[in-house]
């Protein structure tokens, strides 16, 4: 017996979900950044100007959809070495969003807590943004609660001091029992010697590329999120991990509290296919791949204890 983790109907869209523009302080202005991604192959966009929703509506009918968002931020000390950033997502369409703008706060007078449930009462999709880069502890992650991702990739907090990774922060959550799904994504402040646009993505799976359907997707966390490599299909056949992938040099395996796998192809070949024994202890799995290139995917995980 198979049971694929992924949806079996819909089609495949590619989508970065935080981006700013020069509304705030972002590289390019909010009709060339959608022009770009849209060239560049993706399906939707999300413009997350600090503290603003106004630049994700462009002079004429855009290329891609657009979901409206914003990144709001609360100031943790004077010199901005610690913060909290979190990006909020909106069902709404875009035209009929209303322009929001709020000022940046210091946590003496909003609680990082009180920001994410009041984002998360408005219906808000809620990313924890680059805990690395925010110099968050994991303490200071593990203590939050009511966001729905985190940021697992952010190609402008990696490209401009090696701040890009939360993978561990992820673990952490996920071995504490918290459903918190991944983000990669772009930041696209412009402030890297190499390009922080079109490296990191998620792909969602559903009938129609629109705001409420791509955020309802990802909130069964059944996409997956990219640096470069396809995943074509993971689940359970038979009683063990299928995973299959684009050709890759290394493919990852994690499961708590059991320990999971890592497989490696031989010198010369490349693995598209692996395939991992369950024995019923594990809470939840989930999988990386590396391509050739060194680029990541990522499944979301898979909670077991459900079913």
């Amino acid at each position: 017996m198979q049971v694929s983790f992924f949806p079996q109907t819909g089609r495949w869209f590619k989508g970065n979900l935080h981006s700013h523009t020069t509304r705030t302080d972002g590289m390019c202005p909010p009709d060339q950044q959608i022009r770009d991604y849209a060239s560049h192959g993706y399906d939707f966009l999300a413009i997350t100007d600090h503290n603003v929703i106004d630049s994700h509506r462009p002079s004429q009918e855009p290329p891609l959809c657009l979901v409206p968002g914003w990144e709001r931020d609360i100031r943790h000390a004077s010199d901005n070495t610690a913060c909290i950033h979190l990006v909020g997502l909106l069902s709404t369409p875009a035209q009929e969003t209303p322009v929001r703008e709020v000022r940046r706060y210091d946590c003496l007078e909003v609680p990082d807590q009180q920001l994410i449930d009041e984002m998360r009462a408005d219906g808000q999709f809620v990313i924890l943004a680059h805990p690395r880069w925010s110099r968050m502890t994991p303490d200071d992650v593990l203590a939050l609660t009511g966001f729905d991702a985190i940021e697992v990739f952010n190609t402008g907090c990696e490209r401009l001091m090696h701040a890009g990774h939360a993978g561990l922060y992820w673990d952490l959550l996920l071995q504490s029992g918290r459903r918190v799904w991944g983000i990669a994504c772009d930041d696209t402040h412009g402030k890297t010697r190499k390009s922080d646009r079109f490296g990191g993505w998620v792909m969602v799976r559903t009938e129609c590329c629109e705001p409420a359907q791509i955020l309802a997707a990802m909130r069964k966390g059944t996409y997956y999120l990219s640096q470069g490599p396809q995943i074509l299909d993971w689940g359970v056949r038979d009683g063990s991990l299928y995973f299959c992938c684009e050709p890759c040099r290394e493919i990852h395996v994690t499961t708590y509290p059991r320990r999971g796998k890592s497989f490696y192809a031989e010198d010369g070949e490349a693995l598209t296919e692996i395939s991992f024994p369950l024995d019923g202890s594990e809470r939840y799995v989930r999988v990386e791949c590396v391509d050739q290139a060194g680029r990541i995917a990522w499944t979301n995980p898979h909670f077991f204890e459900a079913e």
